[in-house]
């Protein structure tokens, strides 16, 4: 059975979203090991959808040739799953969501999560339950988006 949530998987998304600029997304599986990971390409692919969670999604589905992910699959990302995201992840099967980052720390942005991710998962759980870990490792990344700020 997993064990959720990892530091070591969340530590090397942090990672990436403070070199790569980008919000990343990672689906785990059974053993911990990343399947996938997907980062936010909106603007370089002018697709309003392409979100580094569905991003994530899509390349697991792919890779398994599956449209529901197995179980234990969970998705791990470094900001709060917009409504558009918290509904892929009911749709595509997942077991779980780790989530780092969430709107209070945003700085300027626009609130993606102005419906939280949790009153998602709680209203699609007729269709598939989801466990929520939220604000995993907060402090690793919640400078991110204020850092140019100061």
């Amino acid at each position: 059975m997993s064990q959720h949530p990892n530091k070591k998987i969340m530590t090397e998304l942090i990672k990436k979203q403070w070199s790569d600029h980008s919000i990343y997304a990672a689906i785990v599986n059974e053993k911990m090991e990343i399947v996938a990971t997907g980062k936010t390409t909106v603007q370089e692919t002018l697709d309003p959808t392409a979100h580094a969670e569905v991003n994530a999604i899509r390349t697991a589905c792919k890779l398994l040739k599956t449209e529901i992910l197995p179980i234990n699959y969970w998705l791990y990302s470094t900001f709060e799953p917009c409504p558009l995201c918290s509904s892929a992840i009911i749709w595509s099967g997942l077991d779980g969501v780790v989530y780092a980052n969430d709107p209070r720390f945003s700085g300027e942005l626009p609130d993606w999560s102005f419906i939280k991710c949790r009153n998602i998962l709680e209203h699609g759980a007729d269709i598939h339950q989801v466990k929520l870990i939220e604000n995993f490792m907060l402090d690793e990344i919640k400078d991110y988006f204020t850092r140019n700020c100061v």
